[in-house]
């Protein structure tokens, strides 16, 4: 198990911040692979770049009963 799958299992990752490139590349390893649970995300913030890539972050949602 690796230490960022590790956290994101016991629910100590605060916020998940992803940088998107505009290329298919087919194949790769998954983000995250392994997870025990779905993690439900909420997102707070977006930005494009007029290159292409789009920077988004995002907050694992709580949930209550």
């Amino acid at each position: 198990m690796t230490l960022p799958l590790a956290l994101a299992d016991l629910g100590l990752i605060d916020e998940y911040a992803f940088h998107v490139q505009p290329v298919l590349a087919g194949h790769g390893p998954t983000l995250l692979a392994g997870l025990r649970e779905r993690i439900q995300l909420e997102l707070v913030g977006r930005h494009e770049f007029r290159s292409g890539p789009v920077a988004q972050r995002y907050r694992p949602t709580r949930v209550t009963a």
